[in-house]
């Protein structure tokens, strides 16, 4: 889930993060341009809005079965989009471009996500968790060894990463870094430091223009984390000013309120609880989009009912009600995963249906 949910992106296939429960990771590609490949491109996708005023989608669709076509169609039948990560040993930003282009790509973007409907939104992640001391590090090739945010070599790799990632699946979503805020603060954005934040905030912002030189219609953002989930405490918000609001075509976040110390329910949320978010100068107006989201079934969290309470709250009193510009609401997961302990997917581990999964319907 968010935060600690969202973190350490290298374990397996495809869908989202989240601390406890299985993770993705993103790739990329480092060839360089051609003059053909730089004519402009259009997005793959254009999805027409529904009457709601946002699309749905999910995070992850990990099937507990591993029936990857069964569960695609269901999420399908409720959803718009799904969330496209790709890991596995060896692979990254530097090499997202081929692995879309490739078998995985065919199968889980092309054939599971456009074909049945769905658009994917592309991630490329920058961090990866150190197993042994828990703390965030630079997500590098392997046998390569980039000294901080700073390095012009990583730099290039990831810019390069990025572009072929673009070239390879024309996305009209894509995120370029998950949780950027949870860097921030374990790291900060002291000067002369090359792991300081203030780093990823200008390669962002030139990954930005590159991309819209290429691709202008392709909405690109990067995504901040509401909660600290391992922490029980909101995340710091700061880094938001640190970006040029003009080069965020979303406020993107992920938001797991109930790890929250003192959220045990959804009426413990104050209505401004995202909505204040946007109060910052260049934000107001600005669409909105959860790329995961989720509430614990765990009884000391209202368990079902609450959960479906929560969905509801979300796309009323907490955004709309706000006058939010609701724009992508992502579950974080269609079913529960074995390791989530809290169980916030929409559907049992058997299949079976809780109570906010009417209420998904319903939307």
């Amino acid at each position: 889930m968010s935060s600690d949910y969202g973190s350490g992106k290298r374990r397996i296939r495809v869908g989202s993060a989240a601390a406890f429960l299985v993770v993705l990771a993103t790739c990329g590609d480092s060839e360089g341009p051609t003059a053909q490949e730089d004519l402009p491109l259009e997005p793959a996708d254009s999805p027409h809005l529904p009457s709601r005023g946002f699309h749905k989608g999910f995070a992850s669709v990990l099937p507990p079965d591993g029936d990857f076509e069964a569960a695609y169609a269901r999420a399908a039948a409720h959803g718009d989009f799904v969330g496209t990560w790709v890991g596995d040993a060896g692979t990254g930003y530097w090499n997202l471009g081929s692995v879309l282009e490739g078998a995985w790509g065919q199968q889980f973007v092309e054939e599971l996500t456009r074909n049945k409907g769905m658009f994917p939104i592309i991630n490329l992640s920058f961090m990866d968790r150190d197993p042994a001391t828990g703390n965030l590090v630079l997500l590098s090739p392997p046998g390569e060894g980039y000294t901080g945010l700073a390095d012009p070599a990583f730099r290039e790799a990831y810019l390069q990463g990025a572009m072929e990632a673009v070239r390879a699946s024309r996305p009209l979503y894509l995120s370029l870094g998950n949780e950027v805020n949870r860097w921030w603060e374990q790291y900060g954005s002291e000067s002369g430091d090359p792991m300081g934040f203030q780093h990823f905030v200008s390669l962002y912002q030139e990954v930005y223009d590159a991309v819209k030189a290429i691709s202008p219609d392709t909405r690109v953002f990067c995504v901040f984390a509401r909660e600290v989930v391992a922490a029980n405490r909101e995340a710091a918000l700061i880094p938001l000013e640190m970006f040029d609001p003009g080069r965020l075509d979303l406020l993107a976040l992920t938001s797991y309120p109930f790890a929250v110390q003192g959220v045990n329910q959804s009426s413990d949320l104050p209505d401004d609880y995202y909505s204040r978010l946007v109060q910052r100068p260049g934000f107001q107006g600005k669409p909105v989009a959860f790329t995961e989201l989720g509430w614990s079934t765990l009884e000391a969290f209202g368990g079902e009912e609450e959960q479906a309470r929560f969905l509801e709250d979300v796309v009323g009193r907490l955004t709309t009600g706000q006058g939010l510009n609701l724009r992508l609401l992502g579950w974080f997961s269609l079913y529960d995963l074995p390791s989530d302990l809290h169980g916030t997917g929409l559907l049992d581990i058997s299949g079976r249906e809780k109570e906010a999964f009417a209420v998904w319907g319903e939307l």
